[in-house]
């Protein structure tokens, strides 16, 4: 099949979930299939993200952007409320984009179009190909919970109204594709109560079992990590959460304890962290590998999210005991207490660490077993495979 593969970032480095993501996706189904990507300018590393992905074998156009995602403006704001958009789509409404994707389309015999989330969506183009649009998360259910969560008044009211936008976008956009996807099942109910009748087919987030190996030699005892974008507000809320709530129980029996936050672009609130007792703040690393190898215990104390969360995959894949929140473990139907142990409730949170960092060999017990799970379900692979298997319907359905 002919692929044409639009998202507004380039997948390499995978930096950050949605990155690795999409560059799994890509490895897989390029394997079999011829690909072009098209993708925007945003990230000073793009140029040699591109040189990645045509060693692949995958075509690239990338749209020059200035290599940095462009900014809120007054004309952003004033363009999505002439055309019913989210601001965070809206930013991305790039006229030579727009005029790269026709010319392509125009230029090119494609079986199918793959739209990565709603920010690539508003580029509907290509008239009766059948257009799959990727989501990640719903972005509706995200600035629902963030608007639960916030105590600012004013944030309060911009998330609602984000909330508001998203879901009516959701509501316009999605039933002009041929089917969506979502990453959980979680996922796909919040979406049906926007769209009722819509396709939807559940395409899960997984790990590289190749490169996420355990090496339990590595191991500093009485140390936790927390991995992820830190310039992502539920990132930035689960570490000061955890800080201010977790930590300090965890320490009333663990007084040594060492807590790792590992990620790219943290914000001002999460590197003052650093001046605490025994926290690092690590900014971004070329590998979080050797991060997660060092930990003990792998926690998520997330307090908001929607999607599912490939760091806890990347965990179990190395063996590591994970604590987490639900909302943290939401979509991935892990067995608690078996395969991830899960608690809401701060001070049972910090008991459940406390309880692993004493006993190594029920760390390696929990660690095991989600290895071996994540090895039946979660390997790209197979998630390739089952995406392949969603253009190959929906392009023989289009040549009937």
């Amino acid at each position: 099949m002919k692929i044409l593969f639009l998202s507004i970032t380039v997948p390499f480095p995978a930096t950050d979930g949605g990155r690795i993501r999409v560059l799994n996706l890509l490895t897989q189904i390029s394997k079999t299939d011829q690909i072009t990507f098209l993708g925007l300018e945003t990230a000073p590393t793009d140029r040699e993200g591109i040189a990645y992905l045509e060693s692949l074998g995958i075509v690239c156009h990338l749209v020059a952007n200035h290599a940095s995602p462009p900014k809120i403006s007054v004309g952003t704001v004033t363009k999505s409320l002439i055309q019913k958009k989210p601001i965070t789509v809206a930013r991305y409404d790039i006229l030579s984009y727009r005029r790269t994707l026709d010319r392509l389309v125009q230029l090119q015999n494609f079986d199918l179009i793959h739209y990565e989330m709603f920010h690539t969506a508003q580029f509907l183009a290509g008239g009766d190909l059948p257009k799959v649009l990727s989501t990640q998360n719903i972005d509706s259910y995200i600035w629902a919970r963030l608007s639960e969560r916030v105590k600012n008044p004013v944030r309060k009211i911009v998330y609602r109204s984000q909330k508001r936008a998203f879901r009516r976008y959701e509501e316009l956009i999605s039933p002009k594709f041929s089917l969506t996807t979502c990453v959980s099942e979680t996922d796909r109910n919040w979406l049906k109560k926007s769209c009722p009748s819509l396709r939807i087919d559940v395409i899960p987030n997984g790990v590289d079992l190749d490169l996420y190996k355990s090496n339990h030699d590595e191991i500093i005892p009485d140390t936790i990590i927390y991995t992820g974008s830190m310039d992502w507000f539920p990132n930035e809320d689960a570490v000061i959460y955890c800080v201010n709530e977790i930590l300090p129980v965890i320490r009333l029996k663990c007084p040594n304890v060492r807590f790792l936050i590992v990620g790219q672009h943290p914000t001002e609130n999460v590197w003052q962290l650093s001046n605490l007792p025994n926290i690092e703040v690590t900014g971004r690393v070329e590998d979080v590998k050797p991060y997660i190898a060092k930990s003990a215990v792998y926690i998520v104390p997330l307090r908001i999210g929607g999607g599912t969360r490939l760091k806890i995959l990347e965990a179990l894949a190395m063996e590591k005991a994970v604590v987490s929140t639900s909302i943290g473990a939401e979509g991935l139907e892990l067995i608690n207490n078996k395969e991830v142990i899960i608690e809401n409730e701060p001070v049972r949170f910090a008991a459940r660490v406390v309880e692993l960092l004493e006993n190594p060999d029920r760390c390696r017990e929990l660690g095991m077993t989600g290895r071996s799970r994540v090895q039946s379900d979660y390997g790209w692979e197979a998630i390739g495979e089952k995406l392949r298997s969603v253009y190959t319907s929906l392009v023989e359905k289009s040549k009937k």
